[in-house]
């Protein structure tokens, strides 16, 4: 999961009016994007009411608006005079310098305007901006569902902040910035696994992970990232039920306990999973990996991947973390835990393990 904090200094992961003049959008082409996202939406978050396994219930639901940063920057690149320019740059607060010194590594501080100028004017990041706006011109399905994923996540986090949330265009940079409470999108990220400049920066098993479906899923996870970091990560075990954690809760704040939604799995993926589950936990275990504490064996588990080398070619990747949701569900059944019960269990990995009763057969 891509993902970066500033308070934390953590990174977890360029025709002004060519772009900016909406006339642009053809309207055949809005319908297009609107149906495609809407699909996506359907596809992975069933518009936020599927038939769970759990649910985290809430008494009230507010609504959510995104901020639309991505047009604040093209109406700052043209503004109609410089007063209006300022009134820009205050709107955006402190995320300003941040997305302009960090994310697009622009030197000409403080206001950036000649860096934005070049950037915003380049014709890559023209198209860019051009296909992500059509895409997202209208955010009122996702702001439904961020709203209830935000009530759910209160639900779990009484005391954090209320998340705030907007939209940015990185040029296929970090997908999901986080600053303090404020969750910013990067739209440009999530145009599909077909976008034609997918094709050129990122792998084959990397495309499906910009689905406009994975969206949702992935501010989730970085919502609890964020709020989950307690835990002890020092063995393979420790790592898998941490990402079991994780994943059980997220399947909770999107209402949907899919491994497409948790795991950005094929139903083909999900279901040699499924059938070789035995399998699976019998070569961890006989190959010595449960306590490994080498960052090169556990990453081959966690992290995405075509498939997870250890195993075979067939295993998709990341199967480390779906044996550790695998884990956490019985362990969360066996012990009558309710999703908060969850956050705040400060049981060591090898007790929820054994506590779970977890061994395939």
């Amino acid at each position: 999961m891509n993902g970066f904090n500033i308070d934390r200094c953590v990174a977890v992961v360029r025709k002004k009016n060519y772009f900016c003049n909406r006339y642009l959008y053809i309207r055949c082409m809005k319908a297009t994007y609107r149906l495609l996202l809407l699909g996506a939406l359907i596809f992975v978050f069933t518009s936020c009411r599927v038939s769970q396994r759990y649910t985290i219930p809430v008494a009230e639901v507010e609504p959510v608006s995104v901020m639309r940063f991505d047009s604040l920057i093209c109406e700052y690149v043209n503004p109609s005079d410089t007063m209006s320019r300022e009134a820009l740059r205050m709107q955006a607060g402190d995320f300003w310098g941040i997305y302009n010194f960090h994310l697009l590594g622009l030197s000409d501080a403080s206001c950036f305007y000649e860096g934005l100028s070049a950037f915003m004017s380049d014709s890559v990041v023209a198209g860019i901006y051009r296909d992500a706006q059509l895409m997202y011109i209208d955010m009122d399905s996702i702001e439904e569902c961020l709203a209830s994923m935000s009530a759910r996540y209160m639900k779990l986090f009484p005391s954090a902040k209320k998340p705030v949330f907007q939209s940015h265009i990185s040029a296929l940079g970090l997908p999901i910035v986080t600053v303090d409470s404020l969750i910013s999108i990067s739209i440009d990220c999530y145009l599909g696994a077909d976008y034609p400049l997918y094709q050129q920066r990122y792998n084959r098993y990397e495309l499906m992970a910009h689905h406009p479906g994975r969206l949702l899923p992935d501010v989730g996870e970085v919502l609890l990232r964020n709020a989950i970091v307690d835990k002890n990560e020092s063995t393979l075990l420790d790592a898998m039920v941490y990402e079991g954690v994780v994943a059980y809760l997220l399947s909770g704040l999107l209402n949907d306990n899919g491994a497409a939604a948790i795991m950005g799995y094929t139903p083909e993926q999900e279901s040699w999973c499924v059938e070789n589950e035995a399998r699976i936990w019998s070569r961890i275990v006989e190959q010595g990996h449960l306590f490994a504490a080498d960052n090169i064996t556990i990453r081959k588990y966690i992290q995405p991947a075509p498939f997870t080398a250890t195993l075979t070619e067939d295993a998709p990747g990341r199967v480390g973390r779906w044996v550790g949701w695998r884990i956490v569900q019985q362990y969360v059944e066996k012990q009558g835990l309710s999703p908060m019960d969850l956050v705040v269990d400060k049981t060591s990995s090898v007790e929820i393990l054994r506590m779970s009763n977890y061994n395939p057969r």
